[in-house]
């Protein structure tokens, strides 16, 4: 497969006020272009026959000859992808004669910064529309237009033909799994296994051996010798999800093993070599979990040789009607329905939602909306059976976990947050009397210590994540939880 560009664009600058150049040689090196300037038309023409250009940028006027000769020339030679003529007289027979060498457009002087970063992001679009052609080939099943999540994936594909270890973060359901596949699809490794395991679904006592593997005998019940998930990935890729619930005594021997690629299974001192590529994922933050103790900081450091951050759907509003029709289509082939779509009223309810489940619950929700719709186009009928059941902090029971950032809040069980329900005028509080239960206050403060419990257990805990999902700063959270404990 070949491989694309991921530069941003190069420019090649001709202009014989050495300041226009040095302006936009300042302005375009800190977009992160590769920019090369001369005053001359000769120079410029020299500097393009030694090495081709996205984009040139050429003063009409010279004392000896016009840009849009040297624009004619780059584009008929394929020197430059495309060409922009600089005046500052922009009377119509200079825009004629740019137009009639190919440029894109003249630009007046003095130059707008703005048209120059339109250029960058219409020259980026073609680079874009390369690494969707590589998506399509890879993960067909993984979609995007947004700026940082393509950044991502760009990331993605440079990293995925080497050998080297990849952390990938981001909430539940932004699909890490998915792009951990591609990874081992795009790699050396893709005829090889790819083994996935979820840390946190194995209970401690058993989570060595089931990445290690055991001898006969090697603990009760161990009645003949098993292949750890490391030996099951040989050649291939194991995918490490949710690492950061890993106990420390597993994560000690996985260092090891990044450190010596050989795996000693439990019950045994005889070291296996481990040709296996580890791909590892979390949704929560190991920077904070490391300085609290509760994750190896020179783990960390093995594994985040390629850090993949993926943004949450909330944060790439362009995506999720887009994704939302594509799940339509795929839905109608696995349920056999004949959805045509979604009326302008199911997209804006789609748009309007804050996806705490991201991907994952959009998926869920069109799935729900097909089935029930069967055909014709789904309305925000459909969509609501299932939105009403998804508010943005969901309604979970309180985190159970023993780490002093993740203490569950004490009070009542989290119960269905709708405000209907909780506070009806009729509903007499357990042990109350009517005019308790309709203290304000009592209600509001119940209502927030549920509202947290929700969000902890939504991020498993972790507070700067639910902090960010209760639209409250990390502080103001931490003096709530303080509060509540008192009580």
């Amino acid at each position: 497969m070949e491989r694309m560009s991921l530069q941003l664009p190069n420019f090649v600058v001709v202009d014989d006020e050495p300041n226009v150049c040095a302006m936009l040689q300042r302005y375009l090196v800190r977009r992160g272009c590769g920019v090369r300037t001369a005053t001359t038309l000769e120079d410029g023409r020299r500097m393009l026959e030694e090495s081709p250009t996205d984009i040139l940028l050429v003063d009409f006027r010279f004392a000896w000859g016009t840009g849009d000769e040297l624009a004619k020339w780059a584009l008929s030679t394929g020197r430059a992808s495309s060409a922009y003529c600089m005046t500052g007289n922009p009377e119509p027979s200079v825009v004629v004669s740019a137009v009639r060498a190919g440029c894109s457009d003249v630009l007046p002087k003095p130059l707008e910064l703005a048209r120059i970063d339109q250029m960058i992001e219409a020259c980026s679009t073609e680079v874009t529309t390369n690494l969707g052609d590589w998506m399509s080939a890879i993960a067909p099943n993984i979609y995007g237009t947004d700026p940082e999540f393509l950044a991502q994936l760009r990331i993605v594909r440079d990293a995925a033909d080497t050998n080297s270890t990849i952390l990938i973060m981001g909430e539940s359901g932004t699909g890490k799994e998915l792009v951990a596949r591609a990874i081992h699809d795009a790699s050396l490794r893709a005829h090889g296994p790819f083994i996935p395991m979820n840390c946190a679904a194995v209970p401690d006592a058993l989570l060595e051996g089931e990445l290690f593997g055991h001898t006969k005998g090697a603990f009760t019940g161990a009645h003949a010798s098993r292949d750890g998930r490391f030996l099951a990935a040989s050649k291939g890729t194991l995918f490490l999800d949710e690492i950061g619930d890993m106990p420390a005594s597993a994560q000690a021997k996985l260092l090891r093993v990044l450190e010596d690629r050989s795996v000693t299974p439990l019950g045994s001192e005889v070291p296996i070599e481990a040709d296996v590529r580890i791909v590892a994922a979390t949704n929560k933050d190991l920077d904070d979990l490391a300085a609290q103790g509760q994750f190896r900081a020179d783990l960390l450091f093995r594994l985040s040789v390629i850090v993949i951050r993926l943004p949450p759907l909330r944060d790439r509003p362009g995506d999720i009607v887009p994704l939302a029709r594509r799940f339509v289509v795929a839905a109608n082939e696995r349920l056999q329905r004949e959805v045509e779509g979604l009326d302008p009223g199911a997209e804006r309810v789609l748009g309007e939602h804050t996806w705490p489940g991201n991907v994952r619950e959009l998926s869920n929700v069109i799935e729900r909306a097909v089935i029930l719709k069967k055909k014709g186009l789904i309305t925000p009928r459909e969509l609501a059976l299932r939105l009403a059941r998804t508010p943005s902090t969901p309604g979970l029971r309180p985190a159970q976990t023993n780490r002093e950032d993740a203490a569950p809040v004490r009070g009542p069980r989290p119960v269905s947050v709708s405000a209907p329900s909780t506070l009806s005028g009729g509903e007499i509080a357990e042990g109350g009397d009517e005019r308790e239960s309709l203290n304000l206050r009592s209600h509001i403060d119940r209502l927030e210590r549920e509202l947290i419990s929700m969000a902890l257990e939504r991020t498993k805990g972790n507070r700067t994540e639910a902090a960010a999902l209760l639209g409250l700063n990390r502080t103001t959270l931490l003096e709530k939880l303080r509060r509540a404990s008192a009580t």
